[in-house]
């Protein structure tokens, strides 16, 4: 039983030295895939760095290994404004890159992959500037030379640091915030001016056909009067041939017809005539004078 439990703690101290070995404590250092080891001894790289994975060895206490990533990084670079053919442009662009030789990476940037990064973009500045002011609008917009001059130019000043500058591309090409309002402002008095012409040519269309309206009204109107009066004319005419013709087959009673329609026309309650007695409008009103001339007296 004594061996069994003795195997079980040699067992768990190997294991347990394994697992310290991932953060760094205790003899055993476990190199991941995804990563450099750099054996540093009193704070100097005293050996070899360790690339390939699996189990190595270190001084308890004196060696200290520092982990650099070994996988392509991300570069999202700020952008650059610049002066393209009369116009204000802010380029946009990222960078992929990696560490090739971490011992040259370390004596160069002792703070790590952020400084790294802050060197990597000065010079992608400079070299975007430099680049693209010799470009035309529509061959900044194509942009694959563009990305195969930026690589090989950061690539060599970068590549005595021990990084390896897998590609340069350009994200977008846009307009700078001050030159965006401006812009803005002048899309939206562009859109004033056109809802404008809009408005006056619909304005000046409406008074058109306003126009329009009223003349062919006017013209309707017109003729309308003119049938009306030809028609009441026409009736007038027979009208009148009807009266001729009443008075041609009995004068008198033509007579009396006239003269009721003229008492109805002109006597109410409230009028009142001051005439001879023998006038001829009183004729039909007067018995006596109907008796004299022989018509006889009204019922």
């Amino acid at each position: 039983m004594k061996w069994i439990f003795s195997l079980l703690l040699l067992v768990g101290a190997a294991a347990g030295t394994i697992w310290a070995g991932q953060f760094g404590m205790g003899p055993a250092v476990v190199v991941n895939e995804w990563e450099y080891k750099i054996p540093l001894l009193f704070g100097a790289p005293w050996r070899e760095s360790l690339s390939e994975p699996g189990l190595t060895w270190r001084l308890p206490l004196v060696e200290e290994m520092v982990t650099i990533d070994k996988r392509l990084q991300f570069l999202d670079a700020e952008p650059v404004e610049m002066q393209i053919e009369n116009e204000r442009l802010a380029v946009d662009y990222y960078a992929i890159w990696r560490v090739t030789d971490p011992l040259l990476f370390r004596r160069s940037f002792p703070q790590g992959a952020r400084g790294a990064e802050r060197v990597i973009q000065r010079q992608l500045k400079s070299v975007v500037g430099a680049a693209v002011g010799r470009l035309s609008l529509n061959e900044l917009l194509a942009r694959a030379m563009l990305v195969d001059e930026l690589d090989e130019a950061v690539s060599a000043n970068m590549a005595s640091k021990g990084i390896e500058i897998i590609d340069v591309r350009i994200n977008r090409t846009e307009l700078p915030m001050e030159a965006k309002t401006a812009a803005y402002d002048q899309m939206r008095e562009q859109r004033r001016a056109i809802s404008r012409e809009y408005r006056a040519r619909g304005e000046r269309e409406a008074r058109e056909i306003q126009a329009r309206a009223d003349r062919e009204a006017r013209t309707l109107v017109a003729e309308a009067r003119s049938k009306a009066e030809i028609t009441r004319g026409q009736g007038d005419a027979e009208a009148a041939q009807i009266y001729s013709s009443a008075h041609g087959a009995d004068p008198e009673f033509y007579s009396f017809i006239r003269s009721l329609q003229a008492y109805r026309e002109t006597l109410n309650i409230n009028t009142t005539l001051i005439l001879s007695p023998d006038h001829a409008f009183l004729r039909y009103l007067d018995p006596q004078i109907g008796k004299a001339d022989g018509s006889g007296s009204l019922p």
